[in-house]
């Protein structure tokens, strides 16, 4: 995996947790609105103290159509925007967040990457996961047709950047209905690019260890300050 597909991750939970409800552009059904939606998922997440879940990422290229790529990993936040994700396959690499400082390692290189820049955009971004953001006015959401999509669980729910030059072109949410979590997300970039990903086996509220959110580089591997372009 490129790290540009992990900076999309990163974007992606940003997004997620700053979503905002335009009431003009909300579906018109007999299900619940795209405000009572996105409500009931702040209520969800404001419990959150940890979250724990398994994922699969899938790019599909649109000028390489049928051909997906796919990663599998674990992944795990806690309160104060702390996370780390764990590539298994198909190579592996491991992102610590410990609250001031992104580490990117790759032991199959090896090499480390250590990012501090945009440190409380991450946290503030990864904030909602943990109970501790707000909904910001920066998205407009539109309720769709989940059935459109294929999504039985539940929801879906579109996301256009109001924001201008942005790098992607919308994002897609999908909401279980019996406890509001977001199962799956989906960034769409202008060239019509889908960056997926799919969650399973949550747990919240579980206390992982401390250590879990730190990292100590492996002696002699390089140590990269900043984070690839």
């Amino acid at each position: 995996m490129k790290m540009a597909r992990f900076k999309k991750i990163l974007l992606l939970m940003i997004i997620i947790l700053s979503a905002t409800i335009n009431p003009a552009a909300e579906a018109k059904d007999n299900g619940p609105t795209a405000t009572v939606i996105v409500n009931n998922m702040q209520l969800y997440y404001a419990k959150v103290n940890d979250y724990s879940a398994a994922f699969v990422q899938t790019t599909a290229h649109k000028l390489f159509s049928g051909k997906l790529q796919r990663s599998y990993g674990k992944v795990n936040f806690k309160n104060g925007g702390l996370m780390r994700w764990e590539y298994a396959r198909p190579a592996q690499k491991l992102f610590v967040y410990d609250g001031a400082t992104l580490w990117v390692y790759e032991p199959e290189v090896p090499q480390i990457f250590k990012a501090k820049a945009d440190a409380d955009r991450l946290r503030k971004g990864l904030a909602f996961l943990t109970g501790e953001g707000k909904i910001r006015d920066s998205y407009r959401v539109k309720k769709v047709t989940a059935s459109k999509f294929g999504f039985t669980k539940g929801y879906v729910l579109k996301l256009y950047p109001k924001q201008k030059n942005s790098p992607f072109k919308h994002v897609e949410l999908y909401v279980n209905s019996t406890n509001y979590r977001v199962e799956r997300s989906v960034v769409v970039d202008h060239d019509g690019n889908r960056n997926r990903l799919d969650f399973s086996s949550v747990k919240t509220n579980t206390s992982p260890p401390a250590a879990m959110f730190s990292f100590t580089p492996p002696a002699g591997v390089p140590i990269i300050d900043g984070m690839p372009k």
